[in-house]
């Protein structure tokens, strides 16, 4: 690779290609960036839930403001997930992104954990707000809101993303250009020379980012990485996908994960219209049966109904000599904990940091370093993802009796251990990878929440009883002024509307 790095080409006008394109043009003004994309391969179409990380990076590292997002796209505040899933007797249970394992309180005489053991009900701001239906805003009585800075993520709508980052991009300096990549020339040691593209046209460069999607045109194509397949541990590999446009109903700001007989479906809430997809594995659920089972629970929703199919895994380095793969191009869970866009741009900030560091010029130590972590965190998604389908109890079909038997739980089986044997125990937080993008909450939600048996849980005394009560009461009136999102969006609209 000629150094340092002056001119990149990115493949892909996908969500993952346009925030490379904003990202790196943002950190690094001087760089020369030509996006390249073809008609042909067109963006899947999904990704529009995210997580909390989404809009900090948006808002705090790329530094677009608030009102210009939101007038371009308007997202729904995603206050978590609403899991209908877990022990049959419970209807759901709210993963929340407030941290309600971390709160402290002086009313009781236990962490928040303990409780949650017995009772995750209303156990946060977030989760009260999930069961109003109310958006992280609350009402100051003057027209005015505050919002809530526990942190929250987006649904988005990706059509309106794509088109907003298209054009920052453009206003940034990159240069966004129609023209279908063919193969790429390699010098002695393997970094790619040249692009060869349609009408003979040849591209060169000293970065190419490969965001061409599944097909991994770049990183899989011409630099043959190795993929590491999760499909021995996570068993879904198909998806249907539908929206219907929104009528009166009320937005969800919270997307919802349903237990279906062989997977599960999302429903994700925009301003304009709802999402849903059905995620099923297609060795216990052949399509036309899919798509039957879908349209029985969501009959109106058959607006660009469509079949998405993919393989669980990452290829074993993103960043292979002068190539760096971003999005699905380097490797793709489903999407159940909506970490698409999160892995996005978790990889995009290790390699502006790694780019920082080096003065445009990596080592290829620092470029081993990059590639472990990214692995270890996709590593640590899949085994996340293993906790909800060891352990949902939902239903006992098939495709989830064999969750329950061949679900291997990875580097997670010592802290399952230990919480069934001692609950929940501040040792636990020692089983937890350091650069977890779940942390201690998400992992204590989902044992929690699915009610796994705890050996050494006792009946709940009733002085613990009425302090979880009093607990709760109190985060209650805390949000009593908060809007539903459509509330919120007037005031918004308003009040950007009025500043010259």
């Amino acid at each position: 690779m000629n150094y340092p790095i002056k001119k990149v080409v990115i493949l892909g006008k996908s969500s993952a290609g346009l925030l490379s394109a904003v990202t790196l043009k943002h950190f690094f003004p001087q760089l020369q960036i030509l996006l390249l994309y073809s008609h042909k391969y067109a963006p899947i179409g999904v990704g529009e839930s995210t997580t909390a990380w989404f809009p900090q990076f948006l808002h705090e590292y790329l530094n677009i403001s608030h009102q210009e997002f939101y007038q371009a796209i308007w997202p729904v505040w995603k206050l978590g997930i609403k899991f209908e899933w877990g022990v049959p007797e419970i209807s759901h249970f709210n993963y929340t992104f407030d941290q309600p394992f971390r709160y402290d309180s002086q009313d009781l005489s236990k962490t928040p954990g303990f409780y949650c053991m017995y009772d995750m009900q209303q156990a946060s701001r977030y989760s009260i707000l999930m069961d109003k239906l109310h958006a992280p805003l609350l009402d100051n009585g003057q027209g005015n809101i505050k919002i809530l800075t526990d942190g929250f993520g987006y649904h988005i709508d990706i059509d309106k993303l794509i088109n907003y980052l298209s054009q920052k991009a453009i206003s940034m300096g990159v240069q966004i250009q129609q023209m279908e990549v063919l193969d790429a020339e390699l010098d002695q040691v393997g970094n790619i020379k040249l692009l060869h593209c349609e009408q003979d046209v040849k591209v060169a460069a000293n970065l190419f980012i490969d965001c061409s999607g599944f097909k991994s045109q770049l990183l899989n194509g011409v630099c043959q990485t190795k993929f590491i397949p999760y499909n021995h541990r996570l068993f879904c590999d198909s998806a249907i996908v539908g929206s219907c446009q929104r009528q009166t109903n009320p937005i969800h700001p919270f997307t919802t994960a349903t237990t279906m007989k062989s997977g599960w479906r999302w429903r994700i809430d925009l301003k304009d219209k709802i999402s849903f997809g059905y995620v099923y594995s297609s060795s216990f659920c052949s399509q036309d049966t899919a798509i039957q089972e879908y349209l029985q629970l969501t009959p109106n929703t058959t607006d660009n109904l469509r079949k998405i199919s993919f393989k669980s895994g990452r290829y074993q380095k993103f960043w292979v000599n002068n190539v760096i793969a971003i999005g699905n191009a380097s490797g793709f869970v489903e999407p159940l904990e909506s970490t698409g866009q999160h892995m996005i741009l978790e990889t995009l900030w290790r390699v502006v940091l790694a780019l920082q560091d080096s003065e445009l010029s990596p080592s290829g130590k620092l470029i081993d370093a990059t590639n472990d972590y990214i692995g270890d965190l996709w590593d640590e998604i899949c085994d996340f993802l293993t906790l909800h389908f060891k352990f949902n109890r939902q239903l006992n079909t098939p495709f989830w009796q064999h969750c329950h038997n061949e679900t291997d739980l990875g580097n997670l089986q010592n802290l399952v251990d230990l919480y069934q044997d001692s609950g929940v125990c501040r040792a636990i937080s020692h089983l937890i990878p350091k650069s977890s993008i779940f942390e201690i909450d998400g992992y204590l939600t989902l044992l929690c929440g699915q009610k796994l048996p705890v050996k050494s849980l006792q009946p709940l005394l009733e002085n613990n009883k009425l302090e979880w009560m009093n607990y709760r009461q109190s985060i209650q009136k805390s949000v009593l002024t908060s809007l539903n999102p459509h509330q919120a969006f007037q005031i918004l609209e308003k009040f950007w509307s009025s500043i010259p």
